[in-house]
């Protein structure tokens, strides 16, 4: 096997002229049925409202639900494109308001013993990126295991989703957690999502907050609260997105919020950009 790291570096010598400016960020979760994807979809058509350039990565292997949710069906995904069997822009799928999804690999063996070619076939996709998206939200799948720590590590912020159900709130500790052990330091956001009112989002918060401070030596922002909304569920069952359907509702209203203060953060933070992400997530899945 050659030098991945080395060669990597090579082609990554190839495209200096790649602007390090778009920032990934991965939305997840410590379990499914969060709303995660929900709430990607209409983060990613709020930030598109305000001016951001946006594209969305369905990196949730096992369940990809971005499409679902508004009845697309893909052709190719990103495996595809490692493959030489499509372009990025053949890959693409259009959802509302022009907002473009790019479906993920069909699994993680597609980063492993990744070929010379593969990689520079990504970094082509990199410079594409750099050029056409300002942020980039990446939905992971939930829990905890390889990928979903290697996506998290490879992203410079991390939003990750719960519900006030103590067993969410659990596996979220456990997720941060989890980072915490393989040392990934990097900005991290809780989004808490169907709550009843906002002084039951903003108590279980701080006490998460307090929790991960004390016991973990972390910081972590609320991000956002979302409001338990009937809306939500009838956007699912139409495959519209709640914030086309639903401009404004109550969930709508708190996704805008979400966008303000994800919008913030770009402001202070540094973002590596896409070629950066996608050196260190190969560099992460050929890790022995």
């Amino acid at each position: 096997m050659f030098d991945q790291a080395f060669k990597l570096r090579q082609l990554a010598g190839q495209t200096e002229k790649i602007k390090q400016k778009t920032r990934i960020i991965a939305i997840a979760s410590g379990k499914g049925g969060v709303g995660k994807s929900n709430i990607t979809l209409n983060l990613g058509l709020a930030l598109k409202k305000k001016g951001v350039k946006v594209l969305l990565i369905d990196a949730d292997m096992g369940t990809a639900n971005l499409d679902i949710l508004l009845g697309l069906t893909p052709v190719y995904n990103l495996g595809h494109i490692l493959q030489g069997k499509c372009t990025l822009k053949e890959a693409l799928l259009t959802g509302p308001s022009d907002l473009k999804i790019l479906p993920g690999t069909s699994g993680v063996q597609d980063f492993i013993d990744i070929k010379l070619e593969e990689v520079g076939r990504l970094l082509n996709v990199a410079a594409e990126l750099e050029d056409d998206y300002d942020i980039i939200l990446i939905d992971i799948g939930a829990g905890v295991n390889r990928t979903v720590i290697n996506y998290l590590g490879g992203a410079d912020e991390a939003l990750i989703v719960l519900t006030p159900e103590p067993t969410s709130v659990m596996d979220a500790y456990s997720l941060i957690k989890i980072m915490s052990i393989n040392k990934i330091k990097k900005r991290i956001g809780l989004v808490v999502n169907q709550v009843e009112s906002k002084q039951e989002a903003n108590e279980l918060s701080e006490r998460m907050a307090s929790v991960i401070k004390k016991y973990l030596a972390g910081e972590v922002d609320i991000m956002g609260l979302i409001p338990f909304d009937i809306n939500i569920r009838r956007s699912v069952s139409k495959q519209k997105a709640f914030l086309k359907n639903y401009p404004e509702s109550k969930a709508s209203r708190a996704i805008y919020q979400l966008a303000d203060r994800v919008l913030k953060n770009r402001e202070t933070g540094v973002a590596r950009g896409a070629s950066g992400f996608i050196y260190r997530i190969i560099g992460m899945f050929n890790r022995k």
